[in-house]
Protein backbone atom coordinates (compact mmCIF):
# COMPACT_ATOMS: atom_id res chain seq x y z
CA UNK A 1 0.00 0.00 0.00
CA UNK A 2 1.28 3.84 -0.43
CA UNK A 3 1.37 6.43 1.21
CA UNK A 4 2.66 9.76 1.46
CA UNK A 5 4.16 11.09 4.38
CA UNK A 6 2.06 14.52 4.96
CA UNK A 7 5.69 16.67 7.07
CA UNK A 8 7.54 15.96 3.99
CA UNK A 9 5.16 14.88 0.63
CA UNK A 10 7.32 11.89 0.23
CA UNK A 11 5.51 8.40 -0.91
CA UNK A 12 5.98 5.18 0.70
CA UNK A 13 5.15 2.09 0.91
CA UNK A 14 3.76 0.83 3.74
CA UNK A 15 5.61 -2.27 4.63
CA UNK A 16 2.61 -2.89 8.17
CA UNK A 17 -0.35 -1.65 9.57
CA UNK A 18 -0.94 -1.66 13.33
CA UNK A 19 -3.54 -2.00 15.62
CA UNK A 20 -1.44 0.45 18.05
CA UNK A 21 -2.09 3.33 15.41
CA UNK A 22 1.25 3.24 13.76
CA UNK A 23 2.37 2.34 10.41
CA UNK A 24 5.85 0.53 9.58
CA UNK A 25 7.69 2.25 6.46
CA UNK A 26 11.11 1.85 5.33
CA UNK A 27 12.09 0.94 8.72
CA UNK A 28 10.40 3.55 10.59
CA UNK A 29 7.02 3.72 12.77
CA UNK A 30 5.32 6.47 11.98
CA UNK A 31 1.95 7.30 13.83
CA UNK A 32 -1.39 6.59 10.88
CA UNK A 33 -2.38 10.42 11.24
CA UNK A 34 0.81 11.19 9.98
CA UNK A 35 0.60 9.65 6.66
CA UNK A 36 -2.10 9.75 3.87
CA UNK A 37 -2.86 6.24 2.06
CA UNK A 38 -3.61 5.69 -1.03
CA UNK A 39 -6.23 2.85 -2.21
CA UNK A 40 -4.61 2.66 -5.72
CA UNK A 41 -1.52 4.75 -6.12
CA UNK A 42 -2.38 5.38 -9.86
CA UNK A 43 -5.95 7.15 -8.86
CA UNK A 44 -3.17 10.48 -8.78
CA UNK A 45 -3.62 12.82 -11.48
CA UNK A 46 -0.35 13.32 -12.54
CA UNK A 47 -1.21 15.09 -15.63
CA UNK A 48 -3.29 17.30 -13.34
CA UNK A 49 -0.66 17.53 -10.74
CA UNK A 50 2.29 18.72 -13.44
CA UNK A 51 0.22 21.00 -14.73
CA UNK A 52 0.14 22.52 -11.31
CA UNK A 53 3.54 22.08 -10.06
CA UNK A 54 5.04 23.80 -13.82
CA UNK A 55 2.23 26.75 -13.20
CA UNK A 56 3.82 27.30 -9.57
CA UNK A 57 7.21 27.02 -10.72
CA UNK A 58 6.18 29.60 -13.56
CA UNK A 59 5.00 32.01 -10.74
CA UNK A 60 8.01 31.80 -8.67
CA UNK A 61 10.30 32.85 -12.10
CA UNK A 62 8.09 35.53 -13.09
CA UNK A 63 8.51 36.82 -9.36
CA UNK A 64 11.70 36.82 -9.32
CA UNK A 65 13.42 39.69 -10.24
CA UNK A 66 17.43 38.45 -11.08
CA UNK A 67 18.56 39.46 -14.02
CA UNK A 68 19.16 36.32 -16.07
CA UNK A 69 15.27 35.24 -15.12
CA UNK A 70 13.86 39.12 -16.82
CA UNK A 71 16.35 38.33 -19.92
CA UNK A 72 15.25 35.04 -20.66
CA UNK A 73 12.54 33.96 -23.20
CA UNK A 74 9.24 33.47 -21.93
CA UNK A 75 9.23 29.90 -24.13
CA UNK A 76 12.28 29.07 -22.10
CA UNK A 77 11.02 29.76 -18.81
CA UNK A 78 8.18 27.34 -19.44
CA UNK A 79 10.35 24.85 -20.44
CA UNK A 80 12.33 25.50 -16.89
CA UNK A 81 8.57 25.42 -15.36
CA UNK A 82 7.50 22.41 -16.68
CA UNK A 83 11.35 20.64 -16.22
CA UNK A 84 11.26 21.51 -12.43
CA UNK A 85 7.65 19.89 -12.15
CA UNK A 86 8.79 16.60 -13.91
CA UNK A 87 11.67 16.33 -11.53
CA UNK A 88 9.39 16.82 -8.98
CA UNK A 89 7.04 14.27 -9.54
CA UNK A 90 9.90 11.61 -10.64
CA UNK A 91 10.62 12.87 -7.00
CA UNK A 92 7.28 11.99 -5.67
CA UNK A 93 6.56 8.93 -7.48
CA UNK A 94 9.38 7.37 -5.75
CA UNK A 95 12.41 7.15 -8.95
Amino acid sequence: MKARIKSTGEIVEVEGLFDVGTALVNGRYFKVSELDFFDNFETIDWEQRRYELAKAAMQGFCSNPHQQIMDADSNMVAEWSIGFADSLIKKLKGN
